[in-house]
């Protein structure tokens, strides 16, 4: 009995700690108290390590307010331990602590963070640190049109993509800003650059409509925006489903924002001599299509 009143006594009484914040940083709760956990810590008594997913809890006050902890930063605490895991924040002693143990630390979670950067106007984007791209899905033509946009900034940690990423906003606004006709340009140029190779697919095909040329404005009508790529220097790539256009192959095309012109258009992983050998088999949903829109 006296060994537990000796560890409550304990307990309640003020300590030491280095501590690191995780991710979330510090965040008010349900029972409106400011809030932080943390990654790990080292009780400075004994400098022993405890990789944990212990918290800190305090009242918010003119000392001690919810910015005075941040993510991912390391903390000379005095706290009193309340058990199950929790202390209350008496104090902080230092910021920006140096410790190599908890530094070690800090690095294998900066890694294996997620890296999230948001933008007013469009949005929040999530780093994939194997692409080194930023992704996110925005509203295209409509409510019910969503694209995929990506920002190929080829960087995998949080602080190079924040130098790059302002320049790579900064195109995707303008595209956004005049969607309606960077979405006619793209698809005007595709049209008049690949129409004639659907046409000669076409041919090849048990279609009714075999002998019937692919106009533009059929091509144009097709063509759906999927996905929107932004790189460096303003240049963007476009990709399209194709409709059954070319069996399912994407069609693909690059643009310059700042020259404000159209490049290229391709069929991705197409080769029409593939599709001379044989006959292109057409579904009767598609005929009917065809027949439909010509």
């Amino acid at each position: 009995m006296q060994e537990k009143i000796n560890k409550g006594v304990k307990n309640m009484q003020e300590q030491e700690i280095i501590a690191l914040i995780n991710s979330r940083g510090a965040f008010i709760s349900e029972n409106s108290k400011a809030n932080a956990e943390l990654i790990a810590y080292v009780d400075c008594e004994t400098n022993e390590v405890f990789e944990t997913s212990a918290k800190i809890k305090w009242e918010v006050s003119d000392k001690i307010s919810l910015e005075d902890i941040k993510r991912f930063k390391i903390y000379h605490l005095k706290v009193k331990d309340l058990g199950e895991n929790t202390f209350l924040l008496i104090d902080i002693l230092q910021k920006d602590v140096k410790n190599a143990l908890l530094e070690n630390t800090l690095k294998e979670c900066e890694q294996n963070a997620s890296v999230t950067v948001e933008e007013p106007n469009l949005g929040k984007f999530i780093l994939d640190k194997t692409t080194k791209s930023l992704h996110s899905k925005l509203k295209w033509l409509s409510e019910k049109e969503e694209i995929d946009v990506y920002l190929n900034i080829d960087e995998d940690n949080r602080i190079n993509t924040l130098k790059k990423v302002g320049a790579f906003f900064i195109t995707l606004e303008k595209v956004f800003k005049d969607k309606k006709d960077w979405d006619k340009k793209l698809k005007t140029y595709a049209a008049e650059h690949l129409a004639d190779l659907a046409t000669e697919l076409r041919k090849n095909s048990k279609s009714l409509f075999k002998f019937l040329k692919v106009w533009k404005w059929y091509f144009i009508g097709k063509m759906k925006l999927v996905s929107l790529a932004v790189e460096t220097d303003g240049e963007i790539v476009a990709t399209f489903d194709d409709r059954k256009l070319f069996l399912g192959h994407k069609i693909i095309v690059r643009a310059n924002v700042d020259k404000n012109e159209v490049s290229s258009a391709i069929v991705e992983n197409f080769n029409i001599e593939d599709y001379k050998k044989i006959e292109v088999s057409v579904s009767e949903t598609e005929i009917k299509e065809d027949n439909k829109e010509e």
